[in-house]
């Protein structure tokens, strides 16, 4: 029997390096929650501080960590969060995050060491209670990097795309309901053979995960072994799930759309987007667990936009920047025939703090 061959593009930004710093940083992972940090606040904490210009470069993920109605974005150098129209930067642990994936409790990742760090590379499964101040090891330490994972937001379901052995897991696609202890594999039957984007695990039901692909959002409701198809046929760029819904980007007639489609009755309702420029889509989508009418966007040429009406009005955040770096390494193969391939754009984001677009 031919096995059917299974294309995954996971959309996310790539690439290696930390940061900048010349001097030792002594670091060290915290073994429990009780050892992190209590002030928890981003803008009454000295480990924050504001950032009025700069750049955003090598976005790796987005989203609202630790019910602060606080929007974290992770990069190439650290951590920079937008709330209350103002953006900061962290002052140290500065790492390279990658797979950043945000959750109610803080934010699980994975990545590098800023330069200069005494952490070991990569990191492994990190997680963070407390905004990045403190990391808690939960695997693969100076084994993996896992650029393509996601975690349930309050179930906290792990998933992660292993591209190279390590001493736990082989290659492939891998789940963990505790927090990394242990691990299951995901058998990916019945995704189509199609290009897919985006890999994201439903916030509550720690069972479910869906795949954004060129045909559509496909959903899995046991973590990840079978799919079907969720929306209409569609070249799908990206998506999130709410409780009872999922929000979808996807390029229909050379034009981007953003769909809200109902999980129990599959109703569809079109959001409006705002002005992007040609052949410009969108790439990142999260919302406020508190709000699910806030929706962060972020697209392909660099524009971060909110709304808090379900897309009535939209507010830019950053603006375009330049195309700043290029992929090491386009594809990579998993087990059964299973081919993932890396969907790479990497940016510069211009902040504009206090502009509206």
């Amino acid at each position: 029997m031919t096995k059917m061959k299974k294309v995954i593009i996971i959309t996310s930004a790539l690439l290696l390096s930390a940061c900048s710093s010349s001097n030792e940083k002594e670091q060290a992972f915290i073994t429990s929650k009780e050892q992190s940090k209590s002030n928890v606040s981003v803008t009454n904490n000295p480990f924050f501080k504001e950032k009025k210009e700069g750049k955003i470069e090598h976005l790796h993920g987005v989203g609202y960590a630790g019910n602060q109605n606080a929007v974290y974005f992770a990069t190439h150098e650290g951590l920079l969060v937008y709330q209350d129209n103002k953006w900061y930067e962290t002052v140290s642990n500065k790492h390279d995050y990658m797979g950043f994936s945000a959750t109610d409790d803080g934010f699980y990742s994975s990545g590098h060491p800023e330069e200069g760090s005494s952490l070991g590379n990569p990191l492994g499964l990190v997680k963070s209670f407390d905004n990045g101040q403190t990391l808690m090891n939960l695997g693969f330490y100076k084994q993996s990097d896992f650029h393509y994972m996601t975690v349930g937001y309050k179930s906290h379901t792990i998933y992660v795309v292993n591209q190279e052995e390590n001493e736990t897991l082989g290659r492939g696609v891998f789940y963990s309901k505790d927090d990394g202890k242990t691990w299951s594999p995901s058998q990916l039957n019945g995704l189509p053979q199609t290009a897919a984007r985006t890999i994201v695990a439903h916030p509550t039901d720690e069972n479910m995960v869906g795949i954004s692909t060129a045909e559509g959002v496909f959903i899995s409701r046991d973590n990840g072994n079978t799919f079907e198809r969720f929306t209409r046929k569609i070249d799908t760029t990206t998506f999130m799930f709410q409780e009872k819904s999922v929000v979808f980007a996807a390029v229909e007639n050379d034009q981007s759309i953003l769909i809200k489609q109902s999980l129990d009755t599959k109703h569809e309702e079109v959001l409006a987007v705002p002005p992007l420029d040609e052949k410009d889509h969108i790439m990142y989508i999260t919302s406020n667990p508190a709000n699910d009418k806030e929706i962060v966007i972020v697209t392909m040429n660099g524009d971060i936009f909110m709304t808090k009406n379900n897309g009535g009005s939209w507010t830019k955040l950053a603006s375009e920047g330049g195309n700043i770096g290029t992929c090491g390494r386009m594809s990579f193969c998993l087990p059964k025939n299973i081919s993932l391939h890396n969907f790479c754009k990497i940016h510069c984001y211009n902040i504009s703090n206090g502009w509206r677009g």
